[in-house]
């Protein structure tokens, strides 16, 4: 629909529990689908416009919407330092996270070995990580993990689909609806010494 962030890429590294061909992973995968499409900028505007400058923008407001609407639809902030997860009741299938990139790309490695780890000591049962595109990058907080710079790495996280019990494993990347030099730009917080 147009207006609406757009989910570029979902990248499935890791499944070797098959959770993709479930019915709880339809749900995950259905409430983050519907979570990105809700992110707006600014808030309350129909679609989704970048003011675009070379690193003029924030990426923690884009998060807090994504995170806020996973909340509507009963996700739980917060699990061993993932922004969020889901628990199904009444099944056997461990909670879900998800991880919406806002620091740099020494972040993202940590959060992919975080979901993997998780997963193998039997905590999760998989996740994704949710990062800019490079044009999307291009207007964000200088050195905010991207897929462009884990494109690399990404044939050795395949390789651990080789690996019994470690879970599934995905990589979601997303970009802005349209850009305008009208538009608001995203406000960057701190994060220690790094605007974010």
């Amino acid at each position: 629909m147009l207006g609406d962030m757009k989910l570029m890429k979902w990248e499935h590294l890791v499944d070797t529990d098959g959770l993709r061909g479930t019915v709880e992973f339809s749900r995950f995968e259905h409430d983050i689908r519907a979570a990105v499409d809700q992110v707006r900028w600014p808030p309350g505007a129909d679609r989704f416009t970048i003011y675009p400058i070379k690193q003029a923008n924030g990426v923690v407001p884009i998060k807090s919407g994504f995170v806020e609407c996973l909340r509507l639809r009963g996700w739980i902030m917060e699990l061993d330092k993932f922004d969020c997860h889901l628990t199904l009741d009444g099944c056997d299938v461990l909670p879900f996270v998800v991880e919406w990139e806002t620091g740099n790309i020494s972040s993202s490695h940590r959060a992919v070995n975080r979901i993997a780890l998780g997963a193998m000591e039997g905590r999760i049962s998989g996740g994704v990580l949710v990062v800019p595109s490079r044009v999307l990058y291009n207007f964000l907080t200088d050195r905010v993990g991207n897929d462009a710079e884990l494109e690399p790495y990404k044939p050795l996280w395949r390789r651990w689909d080789e690996l019994p019990g470690l879970g599934y494993l995905g990589i979601i990347t997303v970009e802005h609806d349209t850009t305008s030099m009208d538009a608001e730009p995203i406000a960057k917080g701190t994060d220690g010494r790094a605007l974010i």
